[in-house]
């Protein structure tokens, strides 16, 4: 088995490649049966960064007018302004989030039926009237945005100061600001399902086209073939400031290959941890003396790591967006990008816990205090573990973004489908099972109901990471099996199973994958798993397999969480006379026992977060009555046996 290893630039690549393999393996498009959409109840909409010489919010369409080429598509293609608008095509992305639910929408989806059109679509969405910008040498536009890539579109902004515009754009056509054409994505057009995040706020120098000119007018220019969809919210045109840094991301990496694990077990880690930031310099002038910080705390905020990174840890880009591997030294000029890493050591002193790490970046100009110092932090949460390893990061990040897929999520998926979670394994280690938390676990959260119906089946297997490819791929060939495990509506009600495997599996140190085989009886009892797309990862970090089809890389962390060590925990469900009761609860839970001795109780809500914790020694009253209505875990516990239990606050 050959590991992947990469460097520790990876993830700051913006093309990343499954090692493993000569062939390409993107995720397919969603061909769901049903639409399942998750609730956006996380939605952080960035205040703005500017003041705007010109903005729209989209709640008046009269601020744009929209058209398309009729040389290029038989009917309609073209931009759709409204509130809460959706997809509506056989492969719909989920809807932008917003402020006020006003925004503009082009389904390309749609437009290319089942199957997907021919034609070039070619649609623009205009600014009605042009936005003065005499006063200003240095334009830009920030607006926000929710793109998903398929295979051939892209997105342009064009940008005119006599009202004219081409009319011609393709695919092909290239990134020309001489000329007022800026191409937005060009990082991920083209990568299947690379998408942007929802929101994303873009901002784009138009300076050489836009300064000091009288009158400016902006075109939001989609061309391509059957793509997934494209939405625009919040655009402003505004002065670029002189002096603006921003932080884009932080990067903790336990193996330095810019794999973001959730939580990672103490014996995996090492003596150091991957710590990287990648700062971008929006300003108009050149910035000296760029610098960033990372400062680490533990769940009760006490602070344990501080570092700093200077020119000796701070890297360029070349003119393909790839990393340069010598450090650079500044100024950072406008329009550049650099990323700064460093190995951090770890030692006991950093014990099993929850961390927060937030980055800083500073420059000269741009410090603390200043007018523009709102972009320019950034933070990552992460956990260390005793023996729990995940690639999701559910319970552990304060704002997930959750979707789900399983059986029903793909046409001819019902039986066989496979969600598949890659494992770097550094210290050889043995594994006991997998924990895989079902779409009921963020029931009330993130969707309104759960789809996973109790009956269906599931085996879990840990595979060879060689064997991934669509020419290789052999469902049968693993090396470990588990036994088929059937799911139960107690399975549902708690939104979690975890699978032993028959005795302890032992690792040696490489990189595996461990994969859920689901069976629904033809979509009758369907199951779901959580996947959490809130970091973003290397392609190969989670893997689907389609029976009858072939495997594909999908991108995200799929809550598939492998227990190490040679049991899967405590033992569940033998406290002896636990009730507790009523449930559902108006708040107020009465927790009764029989066994003598003492014990601690848990209240976590549905995404792990801790509400209250202590310790009790006979019958007890539980006051929930602060929470919000919802679902909860009360989970009574001693150094032996525990139970966990859901319950409904109404």
């Amino acid at each position: 088995m050959k590991r992947i290893i990469t460097l520790f630039f990876a993830l700051a690549t913006i093309s990343l490649s499954f090692a493993q393999s000569n062939a390409t393996i993107q995720a397919k498009r969603i061909a769901k049966e049903a639409s399942i959409k998750s609730m956006p109840t996380n939605v952080v909409i960035e205040s703005r960064a500017v003041e705007c010489i010109w903005e729209s919010d989209f709640s008046d369409a009269n601020d744009w007018v929209m058209d398309y080429d009729t040389n290029d598509c038989a009917e309609d293609c073209g931009w759709q302004i409204g509130q809460n608008l959706e997809c509506t095509g056989f492969y719909p992305i989920e809807p932008m989030d917003s402020d006020n639910g006003y925004y503009a929408m082009l389904d390309s989806d749609a437009y290319g039926g089942e199957e997907g059109g021919t034609e070039t679509e070619d649609a623009w969405l205009t600014m009605a009237n042009p936005a003065d910008c005499s006063g200003f040498n240095n334009v830009i536009v920030e607006f926000d945005t929710w793109y998903q890539s398929y295979s051939t579109e892209r997105c342009f902004i064009v940008v005119s100061t006599n009202g004219t515009f081409p009319t011609d754009l393709t695919p092909d056509t290239e990134h020309d600001p001489a000329n007022g054409i800026y191409e937005l994505f060009p990082e991920i057009s083209g990568e299947v399902q690379a998408n942007t995040g929802n929101p994303f706020t873009k901002r784009v120098n138009i300076s050489e086209t836009a300064g000091g000119e009288s009158q400016v007018w902006v075109r939001f220019n989609w061309t391509g073939t059957w793509g997934y969809a494209w939405f625009i919210d919040r655009v402003c045109i505004a002065e670029q400031p002189a002096n603006d840094i921003a932080l884009n991301y932080g990067v903790v990496s336990h193996n330095g290959t810019g794999e973001e694990y959730g939580r990672v077990p103490t014996s995996q880690v090492g003596g150091s941890v991957n710590c990287a930031g990648e700062v971008f310099n929006f300003g108009s002038a050149d910035q000296s003396n760029v610098m960033m910080s990372m400062d680490v705390v533990n769940s009760m905020s006490y602070p344990v790591i501080s570092e700093e990174f200077g020119e000796g840890e701070m890297y360029g880009f070349d003119a393909d967006g790839f990393l340069t591997d010598q450090t650079i030294t500044g100024p950072v000029a406008t329009d550049q990008s650099v990323y700064f890493s460093k190995d951090v050591d770890i030692d006991s002193s950093v014990p099993a816990d929850t961390y927060t790490a937030t980055f800083t970046t500073w420059s000269d100009d741009d410090s603390d205090g200043g007018e523009y110092f709102g972009d320019n932090t950034a933070t990552r949460e992460f956990s260390f573990t005793d023996d729990l390893y995940s690639t999701d990061g559910l319970g552990v990040y304060s704002l997930p973004d959750v979707t789900r897929m399983g059986t029903g999520t793909f046409t001819d998926a019902s039986d066989g489908f496979m969600m598949m979670s890659y494992y770097d394994i550094s210290e050889g280690t043995y594994v006991a099972g997998v924990t895989i938390l079902l779409d009921s676990y963020d029931w009330g959260n993130s969707f309104t109901e759960p789809a996973t119906v109790a009956g269906g089946e599931l085996v879990v297997a840990i595979r060879d990471t060689t064997l991934m490819s669509s020419e290789t791929f052999d469902p049968g060939n693993v090396i470990e099996y588990s036994d088929f495990y059937l799911v139960t509506q107690s399975d549902v009600d708690n939104g979690f199973i975890t699978v032993p495997f028959s005795s302890p599996v032992y690792l040696s140190p490489d990189a595996y994958y461990m994969s859920v085989e689901m069976y629904s009886n033809g979509n009758e009892s369907d199951i779901y798993i959580l996947d959490d797309e809130t970091i973003p990862q290397p392609s190969y970090l989670s893997m689907i397999y389609i029976p009858g089809d072939q495997v594909y890389s999908n991108g995200t962390a799929a809550a598939i969480r492998l227990i190490l060590g040679e049991s899967v925990g405590v033992e569940e469900d033998v406290i002896s006379g636990l009730n507790i009761y009523p449930n559902p609860s108006n708040g107020i839970v009465n927790i009764e026992l029989d066994e003598n001795g003492e014990f601690a109780v848990e209240v976590t809500d549905i995404l792990g977060k801790v509400i209250s914790a202590e310790t009790i020694k006979s019958n007890t009253i539980l006051n929930l009555h602060n929470l919000d209505k919802g679902v909860y875990f009360v989970t009574v516990s001693n150094n032996e046996i525990m139970k966990t239990t859901k319950v409904i606050v109404e």
